[in-house]
């Protein structure tokens, strides 16, 4: 399963446990944990994205040639 697909799922769960009829201190816990989850899913993304955006040539211009002659001004 995808990180993507991953996060969707963790999303609808998060939106129906308290729906549940999970006690209150198991809906807090699942809470905890699926924000945990969320966080550490989002972060490599980020980190993902980052790695991959550095690893690209960066489009800088040709380098110029000196001038042949020095202006005395």
């Amino acid at each position: 399963m995808s990180r993507t697909s991953t996060l969707i799922l963790l999303g609808i769960l998060v939106i129906l446990a308290p729906f549940s009829g999970l006690p209150i201190s198991l809906r807090n816990l699942l809470a905890v944990i699926f924000g945990a989850c969320v966080l550490g899913i989002g972060l490599s993304m980020r980190a993902r994205a980052a790695r991959s955006e550095g690893a690209r040539p960066s489009a800088s211009p040709a380098p110029t040639e000196p001038p042949s002659t020095i202006s005395p001004i």
